[in-house]
């Protein structure tokens, strides 16, 4: 490639950094360029239109289930980061912080962190720093620590956000603590495929999460769109279209190759051995009282130890163990524990505990330790029996533990040979790699597991991935790994990141068989795997869609096969797997769960405990049956049919454009982002051209010594290019801006340059005509500025012109052309140049560009002036339905006096009409003083469309230059 002179340079670099107009793809090109994914148009859409609206302090996304709404949320929080507005929360289900943790650093290298109650201090404190990190917690953190979370936030996004629906009830605690963290929020996105599921209230409710007033009140609202709907449905529609944005996946299937979900169920009959330890641990748990468990934590324990039960012989004898040991030093010590203590982590391997598991036992601990002393001494005679009794259910435990131990083989993991012949058989027939990961809630499990494959001669390829990754093979995987990405970006230097990376790094390209725990799957990302294993069914529908998600995702090529396994001995695990299937649709189809099902279960764990409750209380099969019967009708998809009318009417049809406009971004960011590389690649030879070595085409080099401390000397590659062990080179990252600062800052005198066409890789035949020509041309930048709430919104062009010699006028796109080309001379001494006849030029196409800059500036406003319009028609509607109900009411007390002899009975009633009509007479008046406010800030809003109509601008001569294009 030719190279670059000064005034190139800085004319490229000053195009790299110019703003954008806020609906053009080019406003996310340097982020886009950045990203580890390629956002599909209707990501682009959504995200522009979060980004677009800056006098709404919230949005709703909710694209249907699939669509890829955390890739929307992650490009909103990198344009915030990229303006170092780094205050950003996301709350989200505890099942899905450690998967939002690893998306934002991979796809965007934004750091985040977990708020715990352990971490909760240090990392608030130091939230929104220059070099802060996007802080991540659940809605149950949030509940709890909602004064700690009391602040200004640049950015909230609220993940699953169909359960804040409920805030019009006030009643929610979850929901009344996420409007108040929100209220400090500059803006908040909320992302939810299900907006809408039984009642239009919800929809009052998910808004006013974020704008208490944009409906005005739940009573306006009720009037309006609930008593009258049918004369104001399609203001609805449009109210919603201003702050929500839904793509369906019919919008989305041109751009997106949607695979579907292969169920595959293989049954077994468990031994009689199997059977016996389950009803024999069944029974201990439904006793009116145990000594090893007291209160809430008597729910959970039994919960996880029905799990463990389900999982295998090996993970239940190890729980059992571990609760008779616990016990054991109860009695030993003389006491007896109360409802305090880390009893749930103490009798349960913390690694094979969920998210939700974990942050449940922290809240019982919390909400216990006000409760008294930890402990009371057993010392008396009476209670000698008590010491009695406990040791006789510690010999119980011990002796059902050793019952476990003693079954060696369980007749599930002989299910899984075949589950595995069978769904290889399948992936063959497709096509796809043969690949499985398999899910289980147990180490324990998953060791035995392992054994069963390699015993079985399926050993190769095997790797297991859990909490703590620190096995000797998974170590030997780690070593390597470290050694061949030494040189590269994708050590982080955090071992346990890295063990993940390298434990998935050695399944996509080596590895057959990968067995995953529960807690340890969380995050990771297996689209280049075809066939997802439930050896243990999670009882959390919520979860189960997010196992399989980690293969039917963005960038799964094939049909997945999910298999599951179906217990012929056991009722409860038959009708839990019918009840997943059937009704929730999780296993089949292209995109499992209906968006209204998973909308309606607010919280996974709070599912298991319902269906740990049936199995404690029923006794008989008839009594499970029952209960799941009751079950499945509570969540049915229980939508009404002129509900789901009236949601498509709101929702689904928000944009009659949107094909048009996505199939206009899908040729936009290609072009926009294609321009992008092309200028900054560059200007990227023209900066570093002293302190690296390019190949090739320039889009991988060799940096030999860093202009900036913090940029690695070695090697890199632009994203276009991968290269293994490299670091990929960021138009954001230290280097990338160096470079683009120093070009901006060259000093460029007016000088004398000679273009040559014949020497150019570019030469477009505008340029061609001008061979043998020389002129002037004058290059400067003009930014455009409005305020919109209390944020700056900018735009800024190149402004360029110039005139031949002969008079001939040069427009913008002349002058990018010839700058365009390579430049064979560069006059060393300066030239005079008369900018006089230039300026006319510039300044109509200024004025041209001042009038579109205009257009969208007065948009804001006009929108804005149409908030308030709707507003007062609340006000009015309410109103009218309170002057309404007065009238009504004053009529019924005049009629009840018309009926009674009685003249006292008469006097109250006429007493009751008259306060009745006092009531709506006073009602009229303070509505007309309502309204007249109104009126005088709509006026207002006008009066600020035509200040937006003016706007400031700020001019920037970046050049002047006398050019020569030769052959």
């Amino acid at each position: 490639m030719s190279v670059l002179t000064d005034y190139q340079a800085k004319y490229f670099a000053y195009e790299l950094q110019r703003s954008y107009a806020s609906d053009h793809v080019g406003k996310l090109a340097g982020l886009l360029f950045d990203a580890q994914v390629e956002p599909k148009p209707h990501q682009i859409d959504a995200a522009l239109f979060a980004l677009q609206t800056p006098y709404l302090p919230g949005v709703i996304l909710a694209d249907e289930v699939g669509l890829g709404k955390t890739i929307e949320a992650g490009i909103v929080i990198s344009q915030y980061w990229a303006e170092r507005r780094r205050s950003i929360l996301i709350v989200t289900p505890s099942s899905l912080r450690q998967q939002w943790k690893q998306e934002l650093y991979e796809k965007f290298l934004i750091p985040a962190s977990i708020l715990d109650p352990r971490s909760k201090e240090s990392l608030l404190a130091q939230a929104g720093g220059g070099k802060g990190e996007v802080l991540i917690c659940s809605y149950e953190f949030a509940l709890r620590n909602e004064q700690s979370l009391l602040r200004a936030w640049d950015l909230v996004v609220a993940d699953e956000a169909h359960r804040l629906r409920n805030h019009w009830t006030g009643k929610g605690k979850v929901t009344e603590a996420m409007a108040h963290v929100i209220g400090g929020a500059h803006k908040t996105v909320l992302l939810t495929a299900t907006p809408l599921q039984n009642k239009l209230e919800e929809l009052y409710g998910l808004v006013s999460v974020f704008d208490s007033g944009y409906f005005y009140s739940l009573d306006a609202f009720r009037e309006r769109y609930i008593k009258n709907r049918d004369d104001s449905g399609d203001d609805l529609a449009e109210r919603v279209a201003t702050i929500s944005k839904r793509t369906l996946r019919r919008d989305a299937d041109k751009y997106i190759h949607f695979t579907k979900r292969l169920p595959l169920t293989i049954e077994f009959t468990p031994s009689a051995e199997e059977v016996w330890l389950y009803e024999l641990v069944s029974d201990y748990l439904q006793r009116d009282e145990l000594f090893a468990f007291t209160g809430a934590q008597r729910h959970l324990s039994a919960l996880i130890i029905r799990k463990r039960l389900g999982s295998s012989t090996f993970a239940v004898a190890s729980t059992l163990e571990n609760i008779a040991n616990r016990l054991a030093a109860e009695v030993a010590a003389g006491q007896r524990r109360n409802a305090r203590g880390g009893l749930i982590t103490a009798d349960f391997e913390g690694d094979d505990l969920t998210s939700e598991e974990l942050e449940d036992a922290e809240e019982i601990e919390d909400d216990s330790r006000g409760a008294g002393p930890p402990d009371a001494s057993v010392s008396t005679e009476g209670d000698s029996r008590l010491l009695q009794a406990m040791n006789a259910e510690v010999a119980e435990l011990r002796e059902y533990a050793a019952f476990a131990r003693s079954i060696a083989v369980n007749q599930k993991a002989a299910g899984l040979l075949e589950a595995l012949d069978l769904g290889f058989e399948r992936l063959r027939s497709l096509g796809a790699p043969e690949k499985a990961i398999i899910f289980t809630d147990s180490t324990k499990t998953q060791d035995y597991i392992a054994r069963t494959l390699r015993d079985a001669g399926k050993g190769e390829g095997l790797v297991l991935f859990n909490g703590s990754n620190n096995g000797p093979e998974q170590t030997d995987v780690y070593q390597a790994w470290l050694k061949a990405n030494r040189d590269g970006d994708l050590i982080t230097g955090i071992p346990a990141a890295d063990r993940r990376k390298a434990l998935v790094d050695y399944f996509r390209t080596e590895g057959k068989i990968m067995i995953a725990t529960e807690a340890a799957a969380e995050g990771i990302n297996l689209q280049f795997c075809s066939m997802v294993v439930n050896y243990d069914l999670p009882w959390n529908p919520q979860r189960v869609e997010q196992r399989i998600g980690r293969a039917h995702r963005f960038g799964q090529q094939f049909d997945v096969v999910v298999v599951n396994f179906s217990n012929k001995g056991n009722l409860a695990e038959q009708r839990i797997l019918q009840l997943l299937a059937d009704k929730f649709h999780l296993f089949s189809s292209v995109f499992g769960a209906s968006d209204e099902v998973l909308g309606a279960i607010e919280d996974g764990l709070d599912f298991e405990k319902t269906i740990s409750d049936i199995l404690t209380r029923s006794r008989t099969d008839a009594e499970i049956d029952k209960a799941f019967q009751e079950l499945e009708e509570r969540y049915a998809v229980e939508i009404s049919t002129e509900m789901a009318s009236a949601k498509a009417k709101v929702f689904d049809n928000l944009d009659p454009h949107v094909q048009d406009r996505l199939k206009a971004y899908d040729a936009q960011s290609g072009e926009v982002l294609n321009k992008f590389e092309r200028l900054l690649l560059a200007v990227t030879r023209h900066e570093l051209n002293d302190h690296a070595s390019f190949e090739g085409d320039g889009r991988t080099f060799v940096l030999h010594n860093s202009p900036v401390p913090d940029a690695p000397a070695g090697r890199y590659y632009f994203k276009s290019k991968p290269l293994e062990n490299a670091h990929q080179y960021r138009y954001s990252s230290p280097l990338g801006q160096h470079v683009i600062e120093t070009s901006k800052t060259h000093d460029t005198p007016p000088r004398a340059l000679t273009f040559s066409v014949g020497a150019s890789e570019r030469a477009t035949a505008a340029v061609k005509s001008l061979v043998g020509q020389s002129g002037e041309l004058v290059v400067e930048m003009v930014t455009f500025t409005m305020k919109a709430r209390d944020e700056d919104v900018s735009e800024s062009y190149i402004l360029a012109a110039g005139l031949s010699d002969d008079g001939a006028a040069l427009d913008d796109e002349h002058v990018a052309d010839i700058l365009d080309l390579a430049c064979t001379s560069l006059g060393k001494d300066p030239v005079t140049i008369d900018d006089a006849p230039i300026a006319p030029l510039l300044e109509a196409r200024r004025t041209e560009l001042e009038r579109e800059v205009q257009g969208r500036n007065s948009r804001y406003y006009d929108q804005q002036e149409e908030l308030i319009y709707r507003n007062q028609q609340d006000r009015k509607a309410e109103h009218e339905g309170s002057i309404r109900e007065y009238r009504a009411k004053e009529k019924e007390a005049r009629r009840l006096a018309r009926q009674v002899d009685d003249p006292m009975e008469q006097l109250r009633h006429k007493k009751d009409a008259r306060r009745w009509e006092q009531r709506a007479e006073d009602a009229d008046e303070q509505f007309r003083e309502t309204r007249r406010k109104l009126r005088e800030e709509a006026d207002k809003y006008l009066d600020l469309i035509e200040q937006s109509l003016k706007g400031t601008q700020f001019t920037e001569h970046l050049f002047s230059i006398r050019w020569r294009i030769d052959a």
